[in-house]
């Protein structure tokens, strides 16, 4: 009868020391969700490391939630006892995109941010008709379908280019302007003569050691590629 009338406390103890490991991880996660965030905007760029953690990260959390649906969750307010990894995602999710709007050079950007659009349209739905308690907190839905189309953004941008084995096609512009982002974030951007499929002057983002050699006048050379998504994006290179 005493052994009995333990084990539901023993349960009770295994269950709780759980909930206090997936609590840390969760802590562990989120901390390092958010230094990568802070990074991101300031490091040396193209830097593949990083953005392949920040694709990871939400991926990760995303499978604990899967093998251990009573310890993780990733939700949006407090009232649970389960580790929430909604932090570490949202940090991701954001720092993806905006390393993505403000590195890549796409010849259009309307075939991603419909992507984009429509996966958090279809987060949207699929939450608001399986999650009642989101449907009461209807922000927290619009926030997590944000943070949802933000990160598909980032990842479809990302993956379009490194994963794009097309043949490059090469063309020629000149400099007509050089400036800096209107951002905090270091951004250095060339304004191009009109090239290839633009017919008025575009603005291409380079790196920083480009931007300090060339001047406007210089000749450039446009590396047009077609995506591995079918989405064309170009670099920027001196002429040789």
């Amino acid at each position: 009868m005493t052994n009995e009338a333990e084990r539901p406390r023993e349960a009770r103890e295994e269950r709780l020391q759980q909930l206090v490991q997936a609590q840390r991880l969760a802590a562990g996660l989120t901390v390092a969700a958010v230094v990568l965030a802070l990074v991101a905007p300031f490091g040396p760029q193209p830097n593949d490391r990083l953005l392949a953690l920040l694709v990871a990260l939400p991926l990760l959390a995303l499978l604990f939630v899967i093998a251990w649906r009573d310890r993780f969750r990733i939700g949006l307010g407090a009232g649970s006892a389960q580790a929430n990894l909604a932090a570490p995602c949202a940090a991701a999710a954001c720092a993806l995109f905006a390393r993505t709007w403000l590195d890549l050079n796409l010849v259009s950007w309307l075939p991603l941010i419909a992507f984009a659009l429509s996966v958090g349209l279809i987060f949207l739905v699929a939450a608001a008709r399986f999650e009642s308690n989101l449907r009461r907190r209807w922000w927290r839905l619009i926030a997590a379908a944000v943070i949802t189309a933000a990160y598909a953004f980032g990842v479809l941008g990302q993956f379009n280019q490194r994963l794009d084995g097309s043949p490059q096609s090469m063309l020629r512009s000149r400099i007509v302007e050089k400036h800096l982002g209107h951002s905090r974030i270091a951004t250095y951007h060339l304004a191009l003569a009109p090239w290839g499929p633009f017919d008025t002057v575009t603005d291409a983002t380079v790196l920083q050691d480009l931007y300090e050699r060339l001047e406007v006048g210089d000749p450039v050379c446009v590396r047009l590629r077609d995506g591995a998504f079918g989405i064309a994006w170009f670099t920027v290179a001196a002429c040789r």
